[in-house]
């Protein structure tokens, strides 16, 4: 088997094989099957709370059999999965933090050994899985750029980097988490690691609900003399999640404004701060909500220029033509990888 070709193609002789990419998301996780030249099969996303629940092996292997089926595949063709994970994962395989979701990555990986016991499995960062995604056949791809910095904005916020077609890892994983950039010292409530005052509190999917919750509240006390537990009773009845939140945006509602305005204040914010460390050629959002980019994208882009260095001014902000499904190419593309190494080929490249 051969490494992923500059033009984005995955070249082999292992017959009908397939490789598997799963994205367990804080919310959602997506699935998706892959010929060993790189065409997608089929897809499928379910609850995350399915692969997280004590006793899941049943239901998650049920999920991966509706994967399975739409992809024209059956188990036993399976040659590699690359699983991805929202947190810190070391040179080692595990993991050192995660903040947005109780996940026990060795149940995970026992319940993939189980059903796949002819499969190679692979671990990484969900952020490192969308650069290299992106990278494959995303926007990165269009654009053939050797230094890519993704930016995931789901649940949480996380970062792949690829530097010189390389993809950048770190002795504790820890490389990509800008989510805990700190971007507002004057912050009083904690996030989610333990810290306060974090880019994951204001420009991620719970960090949307929870600013336009805090307006609504607060709109609520001031004009309507609400008592405080009905108004974040209410607040959390019109902001459920943040589909809701930019719903509200679009008609106008004063707390979703306003929210969104502070989501890509901090956004642009710390894209600045990052561009003074690794300086990409790109910027690439990802995650969920890159896929309203439309609502934010221009201010995120006004915000980062106005703070950062002048000679990083002009880096491109684009969303990935992948959207959501960033993670699951890259976790395919690592499997891919795996199987190289495995035929004795060079290590694979980044995928431009």
């Amino acid at each position: 088997m051969q490494s992923a070709q500059s033009d984005g193609r995955i070249v082999t002789a292992c017959g009908d094989s397939v490789v598997l990419g799963i994205d367990v998301g804080g919310t959602h996780t997506k699935m998706g099957a892959f010929s060993l030249e790189g065409e997608q099969l089929g897809a499928h996303a379910f609850e995350s709370q399915r692969v997280l629940a004590a006793g899941s092996q049943e239901p998650f292997a049920s999920e991966v059999e509706v994967l399975l089926e739409r992809a024209g595949a059956d188990e036993g063709r399976v040659a590699a999965v690359g699983l991805a994970v929202p947190g810190a994962v070391s040179e080692g395989g595990s993991l050192e933090l995660c903040p947005n979701i109780d996940l026990d990555l060795e149940q995970c990986k026992a319940l993939l050994r189980a059903q796949f016991p002819q499969a190679r499995l692979t671990v990484l960062n969900d952020a490192d899985a969308a650069v290299l995604g992106d990278c494959w056949h995303g926007s990165a791809s269009g654009l053939r750029a050797d230094n890519v910095a993704l930016v995931t904005l789901g649940t949480g916020v996380g970062a792949g980097f690829v530097f010189r077609g390389a993809l950048y890892g770190s002795a504790r994983g820890a490389a990509g988490e800008v989510g805990h950039l700190c971007v507002d010292p004057h912050e009083q409530e904690p996030c989610s690691c333990g810290k306060a005052g974090c880019l994951e509190q204001y420009a991620s999917a719970k960090g949307l609900v929870r600013t336009a919750r805090r307006h609504r509240v607060a709109r609520a006390l001031a004009e309507a003399g609400m008592a405080g537990g009905c108004a974040k009773h209410e607040a959390a009845e019109a902001f459920p999640d943040a589909r809701s939140v930019l719903e509200a945006f679009e008609r106008g509602e004063p707390a979703a404004r306003t929210a969104l305005d502070r989501f890509s204040d901090a956004l642009g914010f710390g894209l600045s701060q990052i561009a003074c460390v690794v300086d990409p050629d790109v910027f690439v959002l990802g995650g969920g909500l890159s896929e309203r980019t439309d609502l934010f994208l221009d201010a995120v882009r006004v915000r980062y220029r106005a703070c950062a260095l002048p000679v990083c001014r002009d880096t491109p902000i684009v969303a990935s033509e992948l959207g959501n499904a960033c993670g699951v190419h890259g976790a395919a593309y690592r499997a891919l990888e795996t199987l190289a190494s495995d035929e004795g080929d060079p290590a694979c490249e980044c995928p431009r």
